[in-house]
């Protein structure tokens, strides 16, 4: 009877578990499911990050205001700073979870530290730009960040005490894999990503608030109505319109003087809403003489709409009806008692204004500042 033979083959490959001292060789195996669930924490926690950030500037956009230059883009720069290392470092931390070491556990101590520290400054509005202006909803960015990455934290720091991860994580890494490629590429698109997202705010920043030269092309007459105008065709598209509470129309100065010598100014106009109508409101200014420029949340989770209307100008002038300072800038907000708020650009004032233009919708209280009528 022949002995049963088995082909010869390389033998497998063995790392030592343990101190120098008390090593005992064995076949490396795949990590265990602790470690793998780790890895998809760490994935999950960087997705979230990137969510985070993507919905917080898209509540700073709502703060937007045509040829208002308000540092927004410095608000944007500031929580890229803060939630964007948490990206190359959890796919670092994910990538060397595959090897273990010490390495690997430098970063998952820095991964959960990130989180810790992001968390704190995100709640602490004082720490980030305009905390002033934009009091209105800043730490909500905190709050959704420790409601998300929160628990994928807790849940790794477990995972990570679990007897089979400790002792995946004291093992030495297999020196004949190397991972300098892999994270070379990671830290560079990690970086090539927020040079190109910082870029794209302060693009944004510059296109949406930098202010024109003054030109002085609108005269005063006519500005008002046409504010008054913007509101009648805006409340026409409210089915059963229950009115205003209030009335307010503020004139400023614009700080400068056209070529002539006259002073410049600009209407602000503000109604009160009975009853919030966001849904006609939105869909009124995409239609006719109206621009959408913004429907959204803003940080605090208020609804806000803001659109653009051309500017009315004497027939065959040759004045711009283009958006932007040339154009009546409108707002609809919710924080508080639904608002109207609209604005026109700065006018040229020929002679003090006497008229005044009687409110729509039956408000209770009618305020006016700036001129002085005659009734």
């Amino acid at each position: 009877m022949k002995p049963l033979l088995t082909r010869p083959g390389p033998d497998a490959t063995t790392i030592p578990s343990g101190t120098a001292e008390t090593a005992v060789p064995h076949t490396r195996t795949r990590p265990p499911i602790s470690v793998q669930t780790l890895r998809l924490l760490l994935i999950a926690a960087t997705a979230t990050v990137i969510a985070t950030w993507t919905w917080a500037f898209e509540g700073v956009q709502a703060y937007a205001w045509p040829g208002v230059d308000n540092d927004l883009g410095a608000r944007g720069l500031a929580y890229l700073a803060i939630l964007g290392p948490a990206v190359p470092v959890n796919l670092l931390a994910a990538l060397r979870l595959a090897r273990s070491g010490r390495r690997t556990r430098l970063y998952l101590a820095a991964a959960a530290t990130l989180a810790v520290v992001q968390t704190v400054l995100l709640l602490t509005p004082s720490a980030m730009p305009l905390a002033d202006t934009m009091s209105d909803g800043s730490n909500n960015v905190g709050i959704r960040h420790l409601v998300t990455v929160g628990p994928l934290l807790f849940a790794g720091l477990w995972l990570a005490t679990t007897a089979k991860a400790r002792a995946w994580l004291s093992l030495d890494p297999s020196p004949r894999r190397s991972h300098f490629i892999p994270e070379a590429v990671v830290c560079s698109t990690a970086l090539a990503g927020a040079l190109l997202l910082g870029t794209e705010v302060r693009q944004w920043a510059q296109a949406s608030t930098e202010p024109l030269a003054p030109g002085g092309e609108y005269t005063e007459a006519g500005t008002w109505a046409a504010l008054e105008q913007a509101v009648t065709e805006t409340a026409d598209a409210i089915p059963e319109f229950p009115g205003f509470t209030t009335r307010t129309l503020d004139v400023v100065p614009c700080d400068y003087t056209t070529p002539t010598g006259n002073a410049t100014y600009r209407y602000e106009l503000t109604y009160e809403l009975r009853d919030g109508a966001p849904a006609p409101i939105a869909a009124r200014w995409t239609q006719g003489d109206f621009t959408l420029t913004y429907d959204g949340d803003t940080l605090a989770g208020n609804r806000r709409i803001t659109a653009e209307r051309d500017f009315p100008v004497n027939e065959n002038a040759a004045y711009p009806t283009a958006t932007g300072v040339h154009a009546i800038t409108l707002a609809y907000t919710e924080a508080g008692p639904p608002t109207l708020h609209l604005e026109s650009p700065c006018v040229e004032r020929a002679t003090p204004p006497t008229e005044c233009i009687l409110p729509q919708g039956d408000p209770t209280t009618d305020t006016i500042n700036g001129i002085t009528c005659r009734d």
